[in-house]
């Protein structure tokens, strides 16, 4: 069982808060949040049905769901008489991935430097930093804790966050007029 479907994880509560990541427009967020009430509640879905529901107009909600199907977000399938819309690639991240919508590269890196899988959690604060940061800055900073042999995303982050509140750019990091200076011999951030 993949992690959405398990009893205990509310699925509009992860879409309200990765809004963002997810690059949901208006419509594209209401139509989502509309699909996942009426699946949970088991309430018939139909382009009318969710027309009335969002009080849009039903050609808007077709426009709507037809780009969720494009960026593999939604998935609708017909089974004999009944059509089931299914919102599994919104929370896979690697459509997300192949959609664009994160860069793989980072990604890659982070597995690499951490010579492990990421998992979901790791994934999501790459994913904040990524909103947050310039890449080349994430770059940097992993760089960074490898230097010191203490890849972590928590340590990470607070190298991040430590270049941040110093008003460092990528710029001054990479020309060696800056460093982090939170690392003390036992590799915690301070």
């Amino acid at each position: 069982m993949k992690w959405y479907e398990q009893r205990f994880v509310s699925r509009r509560d992860w879409v309200i808060e990765h809004q963002e990541y997810l690059g949901l427009s208006e419509k594209e967020f209401m139509i989502v949040l509309m699909i996942d009430f009426m699946s949970e509640h088991r309430i018939p879905i139909s382009i009318d049905a969710l027309a009335q529901k969002t009080c849009m107009p039903a050609k808007e909600v077709d426009e709507t769901v037809s780009l969720l199907c494009a960026k593999k977000y939604l998935d609708i399938r017909a089974s004999g008489k009944r059509i089931s819309f299914r919102l599994d690639g919104l929370y896979d991240t690697e459509v997300a991935r192949e959609a664009g919508m994160i860069d793989r590269s980072v990604f890659d890196l982070f597995e690499s430097e951490l010579k492990r899988p990421l998992t979901q959690k790791d994934m999501e604060r790459i994913s904040d930093w990524n909103r947050t940061y310039e890449k080349r800055m994430i770059i940097l900073a992993l760089r960074e804790a490898s230097m010191y042999q203490k890849v972590s995303i928590p340590y990470i982050d607070s190298i991040l966050r430590e270049w941040t509140k110093k008003n460092y750019t990528s710029e001054m990091i990479e020309q060696g007029k800056v460093a982090y200076e939170g690392t003390n011999r036992t590799g915690s951030a301070g």
